[in-house]
């Protein structure tokens, strides 16, 4: 983001609430003035934190005359609104967890969802393609706006695409379709329960709080290991030992949380991998 929006826009960080994990209101209110060209968020968040206050920040980012960008999960839309009715005007994302398994670097692919407005749609930096029922029924699919791909403008285009990350789009898609809306409800609950389960278990150790943020959670969650006595980096070295990478250390990018470790459970992970997990974190604290 920043090494994007370098030559046209400063970007500042709004600060969250340590307690909750949710974004500071007060504080995005005081930064909201004529400048302000747009406010981001993600739901889930990157510490894993569902923020509830969306439709006050929406409210606030609208007033203010910007607008309203969000990041999703997309596999948290199966439990989770849908951003434009709390008022996104722009949902992004990445659509690895749409059945893409994790390659050497690999495995990733954006995507990007506006109204279907000329504003905003001759804006995506990627190939449009439309699509038309036919007199027979059908439906026929060709690329749009010519004009402003790079085929025609060379290096003003607006486009860029390249065959990897198509190839991943189709997978995605061919995952999304057999899923289908219950599927994918089914997914996200799956995984909510999952989480929830985890949370509870490493809640049991002596000296580990989970979570750590009192904030819904969706596949992430922030635990803390502060009254162990050990850190979270001793603690993963020691978890190595039974062959267990562990959470993402957090205290030098978030001093305010301590010795605190970001944790992700998916639908990948069975009731045994989270007692295996708990019971090698107990033997290591």
């Amino acid at each position: 983001m920043r090494g994007y929006c370098a030559p046209w826009v400063d970007l500042e960080l709004i600060p969250f609430d340590a307690a909750t994990g949710l974004l500071d209101l007060a504080a995005l209110r005081d930064a909201l003035d004529a400048e302000v060209a747009a406010v981001y968020i993600e739901q889930p968040g990157y510490l894993g934190t569902i923020e509830t206050q969306a439709n006050a920040i929406a409210e606030a980012v609208r007033g203010a005359g910007a607008f309203f960008a969000v990041g999703v999960d997309p596999i948290s839309l199966g439990v989770l609104e849908a951003p434009p009715r709390y008022g996104a005007d722009v949902v992004c994302g990445e659509i690895q967890p749409l059945g893409i398994h994790m390659h050497y670097g690999g495995g990733l692919a954006g995507f990007v969802a506006t109204p279907d407005e000329e504003r905003w749609v001759a804006e995506y930096p990627t190939f449009l393609v439309g699509m038309v029922p036919t007199i027979e029924g059908e439906y026929g699919f060709g690329e749009v706006r010519w004009e402003r791909m790079s085929y025609v403008t060379r290096g003003e285009s607006r486009e860029y695409g390249g065959t990897t990350q198509s190839l991943w789009a189709i997978g995605a898609a061919v995952y999304l379709s057999l899923l289908g809306p219950a599927g994918l409800a089914e997914l996200g609950e799956g995984i909510v329960r999952r989480a929830q389960y985890a949370a509870a278990r490493l809640n049991e150790l002596p000296g580990v709080t989970a979570p750590a943020l009192s904030a819904p959670f969706f596949k992430e969650l922030v635990v803390s290991f502060a009254d162990t006595g050990r850190t979270v980096a001793e603690i993963n070295r020691s978890l190595l030992g039974y062959h267990i990478y562990g959470g993402k250390d957090l205290s030098r990018e978030f001093p305010v949380l301590g010795q605190s470790a970001l944790y992700c459970i998916t639908e990948v992970h069975t009731k045994s991998d989270i007692d295996r997990l708990v019971e090698a974190l107990r033997e290591v604290i």
